[in-house]
């Protein structure tokens, strides 16, 4: 723990250095979302209401930043099982900050649903904090995020045109696996680095000094992206609420007892490409009619890999859309189970022709009467 506390002071004093030398500092456990920079602070207004007036005295670079980091706290946020956006709905309140706002308006991206309060009532209530402090290594800005039990919090350092993290992300609250949870980090290096390169570690730590998470990224001058071209924010939050999806419905034995269950209904759904994670309103209402047509202790088994075997990321990404969209209805992470590749058919990575994904629902059995 001493060796963990020594090696962050350190940390923070080469990001601070190299910020004002002008080089680049990535914190990263995997990718997090950096911004183009906007024109228009709307932008970052939650849909349900917010307070312009709180953006008036920043720049959009200062705005973009206050995006970033809160992107890259909600990011996180989605992936714990206490805070999935499927199962919870947070209770906030109007925020007056530009931070708050942009706070809002992530959690409004990362699909959950939000219940205004007059005040800290429920017990998913959102409150946010930050900070500035002067370090022994230099100032340093703190941002944290609460919802309920859970608390998340970490140190950026911000200069004129970038923000950077310069701490791992402290989480409290959560039965969550520092491992397995995955920053978002790595679009640090859209903002650029230096000419000779730079890496740094960044991840998670539990509370308790438990074992942290920790990576190193590599930053260089060439990884520099121009404003239009960065990872939007929308994406990073949708790929953590994928990965909060999949976790959940991979979670369970996709292999039923048959003499428990029985196959009721299979239903093939149509995507236009490989590539795609639109669903489209045909196969939208398919889902809906399922759902629908839901009784206690049915079980829907989703198969979207049928051309490999092992792990195919493009085909996950399909049957975790179908997944959310069944979660969207209300269903349980328990009744929507993802099942693996399975080889039932070969494609060719250039194909770009129509994909199916296949639902098959299965009820339980009615007990044999004597």
């Amino acid at each position: 723990m001493t060796a963990l506390v020594a090696s962050r002071s350190l940390l923070v004093r080469r990001v601070i250095a190299l910020v004002r030398a002008g080089g680049v500092v990535i914190m990263a456990g995997g990718v997090l979302g950096g911004c183009a920079a906007t024109s228009d602070p709307a932008e970052w207004l939650p849909r349900g209401g917010g307070d312009p007036a709180a953006f008036d005295a920043l720049s959009d670079v200062q705005r973009d930043q206050l995006a970033l980091v809160a992107t890259n706290l909600v990011s996180a946020l989605v992936q714990l099982p206490e805070t999935s956006p499927a199962n919870v709905t947070l209770q906030v309140s109007r925020a007056n900050s530009a931070f708050g706002n942009t706070i809002l308006r992530a959690l409004e991206d990362a699909g959950y649903g939000l219940q205004r309060v007059d005040a800290d009532q429920g017990s998913h209530y959102v409150a946010y904090r930050q900070r500035f402090a002067e370090t022994e290594a230099g100032p340093v800005t703190d941002y944290e995020l609460l919802v309920g039990e859970v608390r998340l919090q970490r140190e950026y350092v911000l200069d004129e045109t970038r923000v950077f993290p310069s701490s791992l992300l402290t989480l409290e609250g959560s039965s969550a696996v520092p491992a397995e949870i995955v920053l978002d980090d790595a679009v640090f290096r859209e903002q650029g680095g230096e000419a000779m390169g730079s890496a740094f570690i960044s991840g998670v730590r539990s509370e308790g000094g438990g074992p942290a998470s920790v990576r190193e990224v590599a930053v260089n001058d060439f990884d520099e992206q121009p404003a239009n071209r960065r990872t939007a924010p929308a994406e990073i939050l949708e790929s953590a609420r994928r990965r909060r999806a999949l976790s959940d419905a991979e979670r369970g034995d996709a292999a039923l007892d048959p003499t428990a269950y029985e196959r009721t209904r299979r239903t093939v759904l149509i995507l236009d490409d490989a590539a795609t994670r639109t669903l489209g309103a045909g196969n939208k209402q398919a889902v809906r009619l399922l759902a629908r047509d839901t009784r206690e202790g049915d079980v829907f088994i989703v198969t979207a890999c049928t051309d490999a075997d092992g792990r195919d990321e493009a085909s996950r990404g399909r049957g975790a859309r179908v997944v959310e969209e069944f979660l969207g209805h209300g269903l349980t992470a328990e009744a929507v189970r993802l099942a693996p590749c399975i080889r039932a058919s070969f494609r060719h990575a250039s194909d770009d022709s129509p994909v199916p994904v296949e639902i098959v629902q299965y009820r339980r059995r009615l007990a044999v009467q004597p």
